[in-house]
């Protein structure tokens, strides 16, 4: 047996499996986005203009690596080459359905692969927003689903960045949801680090 061959065949079952687990991550967020009812609104949220930053990286880095091997021919790294590019573009889409925010009329979807992370709108106890940078941030108090009977719900919070264009649609989604239960404390200097 030649240790190189061994090596080489190991890299490209790899891959293969990398590439096989990529597709299929994709698959399950796609599907799950197609399968979310009653959106009323959604935005990007990634840190490179609205789009996931590191998957938007490799991608842009392995079309470069694609155009440099089919431009000087290296037949022998086809197969390598779209298999990585594969995988790049099913992680773009995994990341950027992902990191996009859903709001529903069942409540706030922050990550469509996270069910932790969904959280209903009766779940919400208190909200504040305040103005950022071309965007409003909000920050919601909801109770935790899961707890034991009898048992004190634990308050977790969330963090949105609601983008200026958004904001007046989203402000009438609320105050549809929960404004009639609560009002928000806005335009008043708090310390959003404080309510950890």
């Amino acid at each position: 047996m030649n240790m190189t061959t061994d090596l080489h065949s190991l890299y490209v079952l790899l891959l293969g499996l990398f590439t096989f687990g990529a597709t299929f991550l994709a698959a399950y967020t796609l599907a799950n986005s197609v399968r979310l009812r009653n959106v009323r609104m959604s935005w990007k949220s990634g840190k490179l203009m609205g789009y996931p930053l590191f998957s938007s990286l490799f991608l842009l880095f392995i079309t470069v690596v694609g155009a440099f091997i089919f431009y000087h021919q290296l037949e022998s790294h086809y197969t390598i080459v779209a298999s990585y590019s594969w995988m790049g573009l099913c992680w773009f889409v995994t990341s950027y359905f992902s990191s996009k925010v859903y709001i529903t009329d069942h409540g706030i979807v922050k990550n469509i692969n996270d069910p932790s992370q969904t959280i209903a709108w009766h779940q919400i106890s208190d909200y504040v927003d305040r103005p950022a940078e071309r965007a409003s941030e909000f920050l919601f108090i909801y109770a935790e689903r899961e707890q034991l009977i009898g048992e004190q719900p634990r308050l977790v919070r969330l963090e949105l960045n609601v983008p200026d264009r958004k904001c007046s649609k989203f402000e009438k989604i609320i105050s549809l949801k929960i404004g009639k239960l609560m009002t928000p404390v806005s335009d008043t200097s708090f310390d959003i680090k404080a309510f950890d």
